[in-house]
């Protein structure tokens, strides 16, 4: 007892961070449609009050889509916010980090990967450290601020000496998307900020959004209509049909359409059905009026295509939710899983749309000749073999002569990249991607071993150490005789290792410099065609893998 007195006393003691704290007004607020707001994280211009009803008035003081973006090379990263009085810190169905708090992305590769969160404990000023321990070097970074409450101050502290700088400009034909809507597209019921699906969406697309959603009251009036108007978007995404009955869709829609497009003739707008409820299986009427609102909706929809309006665009409530009833929290607000959904389904709409490419990553397959790689002579002799021909824009590869195979390589010096690919394997196979092969082949394997006793995603050494990860579960994330999605990453040295197979971290290795041993620290890329080996079934004659879709980016 006496011990742990003296332990809890010591923690008591022990002095806070030395923390020095930065303004955010010489920052970037992206986010925010007006300049000229009564408040700086208010999301309605001064102008709209009084114009407006009074529950969209009040809910656009809420600060939901608000993000700053900074850099800075600092170890730990702290907030002191406080929130406007009025404001629940949290709601029934949803946590008080979603309501009130404060979420951290880095910049990572290209792509934002979340790092850290503020979670309120208190009424008044909250003070949190978002992350520690990171390693110095500059990095960017993406805060998003409260879904459902009202921020009032915002200050990032940083230790003494560490400086607050503002971020790569966007591009400049990157004008923000603005979504206009209700509850569910303000981010009702999200357990961070930048899980409502819109902020998803930007950081997907690595594009601007601005939030107009307000929690029921997202009923397409003029004056908002008119409003959304002042703005230059590259596109208008329309998700309001949960606050309108069926007759009000019908009614109301058409004009709101017509107000942004006599403004905007050529701006893409994109129609939003009703998303289905998700216990409308075993409830029949809760099928009514979703089913009803988007009859209306593709009504609305057919007749401006009809009429000639070629950048009028449609969501199908069955891109929206995954149809198992578990990504909701009531049956119509989300969880984080339903807001995924969300945007993973809308964002082949808004690629196609905004022509949104995969930035940063450079072909290493033409899809139409092998130019560039070559059979790997330098291997031993059991392993020079192997067929490779381009075939309908895939790159396929087999045994050649029987029981014969190697490498196809690609003769670069690779060291730190995401390399991503597709990759279709008939059963039984044995292959591979290696990475950082030198001339004698000496590299690291990400096993593709599609057989009797398959270990997919393991890390294999050729001709050093052999394996130094296994993985034999790796084969239930593969779907079969379908193509699959893969990533590698690699970096450092000892490099660590990873792999996602359709979406799913599969491997996440550390090597050491004992079990890196005799692998160049760079080198080239590689696929396998396995020769057989003794009684192992590694190969069926006449099967193929297939790959296509190769593409690199090289880290720093």
């Amino acid at each position: 007892m006496r011990l742990l007195l003296l332990a809890t006393l010591a923690m008591a003691q022990t002095p806070p961070l030395e923390t020095r704290w930065h303004p955010v007004t010489n920052l970037p607020l992206e986010g925010k449609g007006w300049t000229q707001t009564k408040h700086l994280y208010d999301r309605l211009p001064t102008n709209a009050e009084g114009t407006v009803r009074s529950p969209v008035w009040s809910l656009g003081r809420n600060s939901a889509g608000l993000a700053y973006r900074f850099t800075t090379s600092a170890t730990r990263i702290h907030a002191r916010w406080k929130l406007r009085p009025g404001g629940a810190m949290a709601l029934p169905h949803m946590p008080a980090t979603g309501v009130s708090g404060l979420d951290l992305y880095v910049r990572d590769a290209g792509e934002w990967r979340w790092t850290g969160y503020g979670r309120p404990d208190q009424q008044g000023v909250q003070e949190k450290i978002l992350v520690h321990g990171l390693d110095r070097r500059k990095r960017e970074f993406l805060l998003y601020l409260p879904l459902y409450n009202s921020l009032d101050t915002l200050e990032i502290g940083l230790p003494p000496g560490d400086t607050l700088d503002t971020p790569p400009a966007r591009p400049a034909n990157r004008r923000p998307i603005v979504f206009y809507g209700t509850s569910i597209l303000q981010g009702g019921c999200a357990s961070r900020p930048g899980m409502a699906y819109p902020s998803i969406l930007g950081r997907m697309l690595d594009w601007p959004t601005i939030n107009l959603g307000f929690s029921g009251n997202g009923k397409s009036e003029p004056e908002i209509a008119r409003l959304l108007a002042e703005l230059d978007p590259a596109a208008y995404v329309l998700d309001s049909l949960p606050n309108l009955t069926v007759a009000e869709t019908a009614e109301r829609v058409p004009p709101f359409i017509q107000v942004l497009r006599e403004r905007h003739p050529a701006t893409p707008i994109i129609l939003v059905e009703h998303v289905q409820y998700t216990d409308s299986g075993p409830v029949s009427e809760r099928r009514v009026k979703p089913a009803g609102a988007n009859a209306a909706l593709r009504s609305i929809f057919n007749s401006r295509k009809k009429a000639g309006d070629s950048n009028i665009y449609y969501v199908g409530a069955w891109q929206l939710f995954g149809g198992d009833g578990e990504d909701t929290v009531d049956g119509v607000h989300p969880t984080d899983l339903g807001f995924l959904r969300m945007a993973q389904g809308m964002a082949p709409v808004l690629r196609e749309i905004l022509n949104a490419k995969d930035d940063g990553f450079t072909p290493l397959f033409d899809g139409q000749t092998l130019s560039g790689w070559k059979v790997h002579d330098g291997l031993p002799k059991e392993h020079q073999g192997g067929k490779w021909w381009v075939e309908d824009g895939v790159l396929n590869g087999t045994q050649d002569p029987p029981g014969k195979g190697g490498f196809l390589w690609l003769d670069r010096k690779y060291g730190n990249f995401i390399l991503k690919m597709e990759a279709k394997l008939d059963y039984p196979v044995d292959s591979g991607v290696f990475v950082r092969v030198g001339p004698d082949g000496k590299s690291h394997q990400i096993t593709l071993d599609y057989r009797p006793g398959s270990d997919i995603g393991a890390i294999y050494l050729p001709w050093t150490q052999g394996y130094v990860a296994r993985n034999p579960e790796g084969v239930r994330a593969l779907r079969k005789d379908e193509w699959n999605d893969i990533a590698i990453r690699v970096e450092g040295e000892p490099a660590r290792i990873r792999l996602w197979l359709n979406g799913y971290l599969l491997t996440d290795f550390l090597h050491t410099e004992a079990t890196t041993k005799g692998v160049p620290a760079s080198g080239g890329i590689a696929l396998q065609v396995h020769p057989d080996a003794g009684k192992l079934t590694l190969w069926k004659g006449g099967n193929r893998v297939r790959f296509r879709s190769v593409r690199i980016k090289e880290l720093d």
